[in-house]
């Protein structure tokens, strides 16, 4: 009997521990949800707080960045931005300027309509000769909807953005290491709207400087967008260019949008940098610029890369020819981004070949179009075509800072064993050298058959003979 009690004891607790434990899981449960809930609510609060904080600091301190904000919002909410806040006719906008003693320029419409365009502000330069006027901002300026102002004689406009402008600085257009203790910034003082097709849906422009540095007057700019979906301006390129000419809109590439093309040739080396208009997945920024390089190589192929080796080197017909070569062999087309290089190629062919198919009234101008363009026989029939000429083109390898040697070591790396390439290789050796240098190395040069370093040589001994002449 008490046996059986105490069986009936234990059934009693384990009943009331096992309700016990449900009680106590219960609450466990929902005090973790709820905990998950308040700290979701909590971070997001925190959040929505910080993007409050932002757009308020932006207000205060650099509004022009969220004026995008009012596209968003109801006429009623819109937030007012200063200047913008009333709009004004083009004459009392030049009428306070003028009080602000800062000078306007002509109006840059940016539709057809005109219901919107940019203003250039300038500003007078301080111990200034010449050419005295910098541009210091541009204001992007949109046709006032509001009905009362709709039934006005004149048009007004509200202010939708600004740009500051400040110049490129000198080390960026001389080309030379930046000095860490001061920044010298060279003025922009013209700006330009693009003649002719140009891509993407918005409008396009040229802010433009030029220093002058000696005899030289090296042009230099910024390239900018004008965005009219979110009516803002873009800075997308700093640009430079030693000969003076300026960026323009091309069709290079394979492709049906032109491409922005940047002449940087200085003498007779061409040097052209070409852009492509490339999307992003910035919500103010949607587009960029992007450089067609030759490196690294688009397609893994060995010819190919060799072609566009001997390109960097300079020697842009032989590396044509090549690649169109390889595109014969070829059954599939070569991708957007190997045509791109290809045309880059193809751009600088045919400015050397034009140099070099040019009559030249200077032995050695004509001999360095040659050389430039890969023509190793034709140069040479020139230098050994007079003693004169030999003394002029000996002149001119002396003076290579190494551009005719980087030609003539890409070209023999592709084919060490051309006769008239390894003649000028000996050539500008023996000049910049010493004769005793150039058999060297004509020495350690593989498989060279008897003939053509008997050739070779009796190019020393007339260089060698023209000099203890001279």
């Amino acid at each position: 009997m008490a046996h059986h009690s105490r069986k009936l004891s234990l059934k009693f607790f384990r009943r009331n521990q096992t309700s016990t434990d449900v009680e106590e899981k219960t609450p466990r449960k929902g005090g973790l949800l709820s905990s998950t809930v308040a700290i979701t609510v909590l971070f997001s609060s925190a959040g929505l707080i910080f993007v409050f904080a932002w757009i308020s600091w932006l207000f205060i301190f650099n509004p022009e960045k969220i004026v995008w904000l009012n596209k968003f919002l109801p006429e009623w909410a819109q937030i007012p931005f200063g200047y913008s806040e009333h709009p004004h006719t083009l004459r009392e906008i030049q009428a306070s300027l003028r009080e602000q003693k800062q000078k306007f320029g002509e109006t840059l419409a940016l539709d057809k309509e005109e219901n919107s365009f940019v203003l250039p502000v300038f500003q007078q330069r301080t111990n200034c000769q010449s050419n005295c006027q910098q541009l210091v901002a541009l204001r992007v300026y949109q046709l006032a909807k509001d009905s009362e102002f709709q039934s006005q004689p004149e048009k007004y406009y509200r202010l939708a953005t600004q740009l500051s402008v400040s110049g490129l600085e000198k080390s960026f257009v001389e080309g030379t290491p930046e000095n860490d203790d001061t920044t010298t910034f060279l003025p922009l003082t013209t700006i330009k709207g693009f003649e002719g097709e140009t891509p993407a849906s918005g409008v396009w422009f040229n802010l433009q400087g030029q220093y002058k540095r000696g005899t030289d007057a090296i042009a230099y700019g910024q390239i900018l967008y004008y965005n009219p979906v979110r009516s803002n301006l873009l800075q997308l390129l700093s640009w430079k260019s030693s000969n003076g000419q300026v960026p323009k809109w091309q069709q290079v590439t394979g492709s049906d949008a032109q491409e922005l093309i940047i002449d940087q040739t200085v003498g007779l080396e061409p040097q052209l940098r070409i852009y492509q208009v490339k999307p992003t997945k910035l919500y103010l920024n949607p587009i960029q610029l992007d450089k067609i390089l030759l490196k690294p190589p688009a397609i893994k192929d060995t010819a190919y890369q060799s072609a566009l080796s001997i390109a960097r080197s300079g020697l842009w017909t032989p590396a044509l020819k090549s690649l169109k070569s390889i595109q014969k062999q070829r059954k599939n087309a070569f991708p957007a981004a190997a045509q791109a290089q290809i045309d880059l190629i193809r751009l600088h062919a045919e400015i050397t070949q034009a140099q070099a198919e040019k009559s030249w009234a200077s032995p050695s101008e004509q001999v360095l179009a040659d050389l430039i363009d890969g023509r190793w026989d034709k140069a040479l029939k020139v230098f050994q075509a007079s003693s004169q000429n030999v003394q002029e083109i000996s002149i001119l390898l002396k003076a290579d800072k190494g551009k005719l040697w980087k030609r003539v070591a890409a070209a023999l790396e592709v084919n060490p064993q051309q006769p008239e390439v390894l003649s000028w290789a000996a050539l500008i050796i023996a000049v910049q050298q010493g004769e005793e240098s150039a058999n060297s190395w004509l020495e350690k040069q593989p498989k060279m058959s008897k003939a053509i370093l008997a050739d070779i040589q009796d190019l020393l001994k007339r260089l060698k003979h023209n000099s203890a002449k001279s």
